[in-house]
């Protein structure tokens, strides 16, 4: 017999990415108005999960202070290019929609390289010296280089979903029309319109994911090793104590990442050199030729900056 979930305890709205494209202050956002709920861990990864349907009832769980809502979300940007997750999602939620926020995949894999330097490249071992981003892209491909390959991956979880049961949205709408880009989702979702200027201006930049990177030097090496120990030490203890969201939790409510980026980094990352963003985009050119049929916004897509 097929495991599932009832409608009231399994996400209907299922935010697939991308990987530094604004989702988490996007998540915050959209969690202010009344008709939806998004858990405060936001990133559930639940689908990923190899051993899911024997933890159906803990990723259940998760939505049950969600359960009158008319929205429940999962927004987890690991699910874009996941590879088993559009069948589990179409099995578990087989009436959910699909939220995709991307941008030019040359500066989502910038930003997204420095976001994986901070996380020693979900390594069990300090990555050190720490690669430079094309030396990242060929070691870590499924971690910087997939996520950003949008065009192959929507072409996946639309074998397993129809076309209108999927909203794209461009980050820079994000910036330029933010009004605009939350009231499509509204409509999107067949929610009632709302007016988020209070929340936006209420979500800062620190509780979103503002870019960072390494102070360098001894300092940067520290971070690896410490950021080892503790992953392979006391959270993975946590873990197996009082359960990945009771994780999270404490997490959260310990600013853990914040501490360490105000010790460790600085706000801000290196600028691209024209060079190396122009080899960058010929790495996407083809998947974004192919992404521009779904989202024709993405046809002004280039190496400039």
């Amino acid at each position: 017999m097929t495991a599932t979930l009832p409608k009231d305890r399994r996400p209907n709205l299922i935010g697939i990415g991308a990987a530094k494209c604004g989702t988490t202050w996007l998540a915050e956002v959209l969690s202010r108005h009344p008709d939806i709920f998004v858990h405060p861990q936001k990133e559930l990864n639940a689908l990923v999960y190899n051993d899911l349907d024997a933890r159906l009832d803990e990723y259940a769980a998760y939505f049950d202070e969600g359960r009158d809502a008319k929205i429940r979300c999962d927004f987890s940007v690991r699910y874009l290019s996941w590879p088993s997750t559009p069948a589990a999602a179409a099995r578990l939620a087989p009436d959910a929609k699909l939220l995709l926020v991307v941008r030019n995949p040359v500066d989502q894999v910038q930003s997204h390289y420095w976001h994986l330097r901070r996380q020693n490249f979900h390594q069990y071992e300090a990555v050190s010296p720490a690669p430079d981003l094309f030396e990242a892209l060929e070691r870590f491909p499924g971690l910087l280089l997939e996520p950003a390959l949008y065009g192959k991956h929507v072409h996946r979880w639309l074998e397993k979903f129809p076309r209108e049961r999927l909203l794209i949205l461009d980050s820079r709408e994000l910036r330029s029309n933010l009004a605009g880009a939350l009231a499509r989702i509204c409509d999107f979702l067949e929610i009632e319109a709302f007016d988020f200027t209070e929340a936006a201006q209420a979500t800062s930049a620190q509780d979103g994911r503002a870019g960072v990177s390494p102070r360098g030097g001894l300092t940067e090496r520290l971070f690896s090793s410490l950021y080892v120990s503790v992953a392979r030490g006391p959270y993975m203890w946590l873990k197996r104590t009082v359960g990945v969201e009771g994780a999270e939790r404490v997490k959260r409510v310990l600013r853990l990442r914040q501490t360490a980026e105000a010790v460790f980094f600085k706000s801000g990352y290196p600028k691209l050199s024209p060079a190396d963003r122009a080899r960058l985009f010929e790495v996407f050119r083809e998947d974004i030729a192919r992404f521009v049929l779904l989202a024709p916004f993405a046809a002004d897509w280039s190496a400039a900056p």
